[in-house]
């Protein structure tokens, strides 16, 4: 299966050196950024053209804010026929056990990995006081 990390500015570049820091290097990731220099017409083309030569291939696109640019732009594919799988609020840890799922299926891979993900977002000030900790608290946080 392949990845596109598909984000404004060059998040995703850097989201791969990190999954690639703790996971070890990756072919199956790929990388688009929407820039200010880039235009909209060029960013169409460039999508497009990455995404014909995927068809036929196992495609996972995850972008960085629902709703967004980015996320329109591959909608918008979506809906022209091109087949892929779209995912956004992309974070490190959905990308890293999208990376580590192994062979499942591609949706439940996705599904898997969103819950996954979601459990990564965590308030530690919050936890930290409802486990009674505090400053001179020298325990390591428990689940």
């Amino acid at each position: 299966m392949k990845y596109l990390i598909a984000t404004h500015g060059e998040l995703s570049k850097g989201m791969i050196d990190a999954a690639q820091l703790i996971a070890g290097n990756n072919n199956d990731l790929d990388y688009f950024s929407m820039t200010k220099s880039k235009g909209q017409e060029e960013a169409e083309e460039e999508v497009k053209n990455y995404l014909e030569n995927k068809q036929g291939k196992e495609l996972v696109v995850l972008t960085d804010v629902f709703g967004g640019s980015v996320a329109n732009l591959f909608t918008d594919f979506l809906l022209k026929g091109y087949e892929f799988q779209l995912v956004t609020g992309v974070n490190l840890p959905l990308v890293l056990t999208m990376l580590l799922s192994g062979d499942a299926d591609s949706k439940t891979i996705i599904t898997n990995s969103i819950e996954e993900a979601k459990k990564g977002i965590v308030y530690i000030n919050e936890l930290i006081e409802k486990q009674g900790g505090d400053h001179n608290d020298d325990r390591i946080i428990e689940d």
